[in-house]
């Protein structure tokens, strides 16, 4: 309709009508690229907010499972320390020998590297990490993404280093425990290890194995815990009312809790 008039105008070379004709075209083109950019915006900050929301909830998630993976390596590696002495002539007390009894079944295990799933997930590998406004926090979520990679690969080669130390079974007695739901260790022969070749230095690599296990999940956390503050400094998140622990009791036990 503007057009068919701004052209009429322009036949009859009403030259004032053909500016009022083109001011309210530019106006109106103007006006509705501003609502354009506005709604793109209103989305853009929606979207943002749903993936800070669940960025939040993911790394609470993963700050209390980093927290008990370090209590639960630094419990291995305490009760493997435990076990050294006591192969070389320091009578463990009592609780330092149910700790060694617990420990015996647990010394081969360890955690695979903690990947940054969910949110993050989504935001990296999409792309799509640049919708986050804030330079900052997505400096801090890109870089716990490439520490949690990188935590895989390091926990990976430690897993790998295992195969190559013998298993204590023949050294343990072990007998179900039903009301714990798995096999616990209930004696061990420190005599027999004593003898065992090469036993001790491979009691000692397992301690260092875990320490680096603990240390790698530490690094991870203090990257994690990096989003996690600077969402409070955003007002995404309250900040926690006190520390934030393991919320399990990660104590290698011996007897049913």
């Amino acid at each position: 309709m503007i057009l068919r008039r701004l052209m009429r105008h322009m036949s009859d070379q009403n030259w004032v009508a053909v500016g009022l004709d083109f001011v309210i075209v530019v106006v109106g083109v103007a006006v509705g690229f501003q609502l354009t950019g506005y709604y793109d915006e209103t989305q853009r900050r929606a979207t943002e907010a749903t993936y800070l929301d669940g960025i939040s909830s993911d790394y609470e998630i993963y700050q209390e499972l980093l927290l008990c993976r370090i209590d639960g390596e630094a419990a291995i590696a305490d009760g493997l320390i435990d076990l050294i002495g006591d192969i070389d002539g320091h009578a463990p007390d009592a609780a330092q020998r149910a700790a060694i009894i617990g420990v015996l079944p647990m010394s081969h295990a360890i955690q695979p590297g903690l990947v940054m799933e969910g949110n993050t997930s989504a935001l990296v590998g999409g792309d799509l990490v640049a919708m986050i406004s804030d330079a900052g926090l997505r400096g801090r979520i890109l870089a716990a993404q490439s520490i949690g990679t990188s935590s895989v690969g390091t926990l990976a080669q430690i897993e790998r280093a295992y195969l190559t130390i013998d298993r204590f079974d023949r050294f343990t007695t072990r007998e179900w425990h039903a009301g714990i739901g798995y096999f616990i260790a209930t004696d061990y022969d420190v005599d027999a290890m004593r003898e065992a070749p090469g036993l001790r230095d491979d009691l000692m690599d397992l301690v260092n194995l875990h320490r680096s296990a603990s240390l790698s999940n530490r690094i991870l956390l203090d990257a994690v815990e990096g989003v996690l503050d600077r969402l409070v400094e955003l007002d995404v998140r309250e900040a926690p009312a006190a520390p934030v622990t393991c919320p399990y009791d990660m104590t290698i036990r011996t007897t049913e809790p």
